[in-house]
């Protein structure tokens, strides 16, 4: 049989024309994506910090066992949503059209190829986006929090979601949420709150910023809500700042507690945003930062943000990084929290210091953005006479009668040196 098998030089060319198929059907790579899975690295130090615990947003954490549960809720979300409006059904028909439309440019926030074809991912971001958009709506609306949803009459529910909500790899494009609220509105009698302002409102109690934070960011070139987030915490006025300044060297300096024996007083800045930290005349202020169950999860994520996202800047890395090398021990926390800069809500300092020590590992730093605040710190600490001034006020300015003793023992020494002198010239002037 010996015309059965192809011969050497048809097995090749099978093998190669299979190869030309190949190419012929493969797709063209993104170079614009913004949600992607945290890097390997990044995740080892504290995988459950990037996983969804109750909900899954977007493609890359749908399906999984522990998120199915929120399903049926985003089909309750959507149709309240589309009840909204004067014509549900009308209103349905334009957001599903609209997001079809936009696979490429869907596809184009992802790395990689998605698994779902365009009606799978386009029902999924449909029936996503409906829930984030009525969450902040009834989430902004004191009468809708006293009906009975178990996501709002649940203690931990919307603490959860918030924290869900703002994971790297649990995201849909804003510009789909932006798509999908705008045919709202336009369907709705009442006027409507700005997205951006429904969002900062609904996670405002997991943001270290006051009310009117991020009112400026335009949603133009919003990635995604945790670009939302990231942006809300740099004022334009330090942006400006940093990018006059320059990034700099990754620059050392010494821990709270050994600053402060130097000399070095720390103080609680009134200012509203989060990274305006300054240094002036042996005062370091910063701005408070208070410390719950989700801020190791959120100030990760803004930093695996930082470190997959090109041109976003490390402006959150350079912050956690500063605040590790403040934050050695337990003494460390203890000092700032009596400052009133450190608010601790997890329990006990090793609690903190453990979150601020860990948070940076593996991390890659290309742009350090307080190079100049700790030249200024550290050419302070160097100075010794700093040093001797804390020591002097530490061992013997503590309380009034520590000052007493120790005005009492100059004066005594002051006369015990006159007299000594007095008796020297009154012997050689006999």
């Amino acid at each position: 049989m010996a015309g059965a098998n192809p011969t050497h030089q048809q097995e090749s060319d099978y093998w190669l024309i299979n190869i030309k198929k190949d190419f012929a059907n493969l797709t063209s790579l993104s170079t614009g994506w913004s949600i992607c899975k945290v890097p390997c690295k990044l995740r080892d130090m504290n995988a459950g910090a990037y996983n969804p615990q109750i909900i899954s947003i977007g493609p890359l954490h749908h399906g999984t066992d522990n998120v199915q549960d929120m399903e049926e809720h985003k089909w309750h979300y959507a149709l309240s949503l589309l009840e909204r409006t004067r014509d549900a059904e009308k209103t349905l028909d334009e957001c599903g059209e609209t997001i079809l439309n936009h696979d490429a440019l869907v596809r184009a926030y992802y790395p990689g190829s998605i698994k779902h074809d365009r009606t799978d991912l386009a029902k999924m971001l449909l029936f996503d986006g409906c829930f984030i958009l009525e969450l902040f709506l009834r989430f902004s609306n004191d009468d809708a929090k006293r009906q009975y949803d178990p996501i709002f009459t649940t203690s931990w529910m919307i603490s959860t979601l918030q924290r869900d909500l703002a994971l790297l790899e649990n995201q849909i494009p804003f510009f789909v949420l932006k798509e999908l609220y705008k045919h709202i509105v336009r369907h709705t009698a009442a006027d409507q709150p700005r997205l951006m302002e429904l969002a900062l409102r609904f996670f405002r109690p997991d943001l270290n910023t006051n009310e009117g934070v991020g009112a400026g960011i335009s949603g133009r070139n919003l990635c995604h809500l945790l670009d939302l987030l990231h942006r809300s915490y740099l004022p334009s006025s330090l942006r400006a700042d940093l990018i006059r300044g320059g990034a700099g060297p990754w620059k050392l300096i010494s821990c709270a507690t050994e600053l402060c024996a130097a000399g070095i007083k720390f103080q609680k800045d009134t200012t509203k945003h989060q990274l305006d930290l300054s240094f002036e005349n042996g005062v370091f202020k910063i701005p408070p930062l208070q410390i719950h169950d989700s801020t190791d999860s959120l100030f990760r994520n803004l930093i695996a943000f930082e470190q997959s996202m090109q041109g976003c800047g490390q402006y959150m890395t350079s912050y956690a990084l500063l605040m590790d090398r403040l934050v050695d021990t337990s003494s460390d926390v203890e000092l700032l929290a009596k400052k009133r800069i450190i608010q601790n809500d997890l329990g006990g300092y090793e609690d903190v210091t453990d979150l601020f020590n860990n948070i940076c590992k593996q991390v890659v730093v290309r742009e350090f953005y307080f190079t100049q605040l700790c030249e200024q710190v550290d050419a302070y600490y160097n100075k010794s006479w700093h040093g001797y001034k804390a020591s002097l006020k530490q061992d013997y300015f503590k309380n009034p009668w520590t000052i007493i003793s120790f005005i009492a023992a100059i004066l005594l020494l002051s006369l015990t040196t006159l007299q000594t002198i007095y008796s020297v010239l009154s012997y050689y002037h006999n």
